[in-house]
């Protein structure tokens, strides 16, 4: 789950610093899926979506999908929401190894990792490497690992009052309930 989660948000990350922007469709603005809800600043184009499916360390089915917008500024928003295949018992340690990894990855110095406790626990994190400074925050949510990611240019960018308000913005929305299949009653277990 480690290596899982902190590759997606890495090459969310790479993609959105290679690959060059092609258009400023969206010119930020209000979105809304089955799975988030954020208000992107002014000039950041639509989310552009991948989703992948990779076995996880028991084998089971872990399905993680990134949402990445960029900026002609060199900026970028990437959300990535991992289903994991039951709920997430240790917030903590997926927080813990999924910061690991990812600094470590893009080479980058933690700044600070603030732990926030409750019904749906999360981290907000800074930190930066040679030419980049991150912000991010994770959320663990019954079986969903939500990861929210900023990448700018320069510290002045990640502290800009447009970036606050993303993170301010960024909501949940709650998991759909599961639907039993028309005329199917639950079955009995057996005594």
């Amino acid at each position: 789950m480690k290596i899982l989660t902190s590759t997606a948000i890495v090459a969310a990350a790479f993609v959105a610093f290679t690959i060059p922007q092609i258009a400023n469709a969206a010119d930020g603005g209000q979105v809304k899926n089955d799975f988030f809800t954020i208000a992107l600043p002014a000039g950041f184009s639509e989310f552009a979506t991948q989703t992948q499916t990779t076995p996880g360390a028991d084998g089971k089915k872990i399905e993680t999908t990134n949402w990445v917008s960029k900026a002609p500024t060199g900026e970028a928003v990437i959300v990535t929401v991992s289903k994991m295949p039951g709920k997430i018992l240790d917030p903590e340690k997926l927080f813990a190894s999924t910061r690991d990894s990812l600094l470590k990855t893009v080479k980058a110095t933690l700044e600070s990792d603030e732990k926030r406790e409750g019904d749906v626990p999360s981290a907000r994190l800074l930190f930066h490497s040679d030419g980049a400074f991150f912000r991010s925050r994770f959320v663990a949510n019954d079986d969903r690992f939500y990861q929210l990611l900023y990448v700018g240019r320069s510290a002045d960018q990640r502290s800009a009052p447009a970036v606050a308000q993303l993170f301010e913005s960024f909501q949940i929305n709650a998991a759909p309930a599961p639907v039993q299949a028309a005329g199917v009653a639950p079955t009995a277990k057996p005594n």
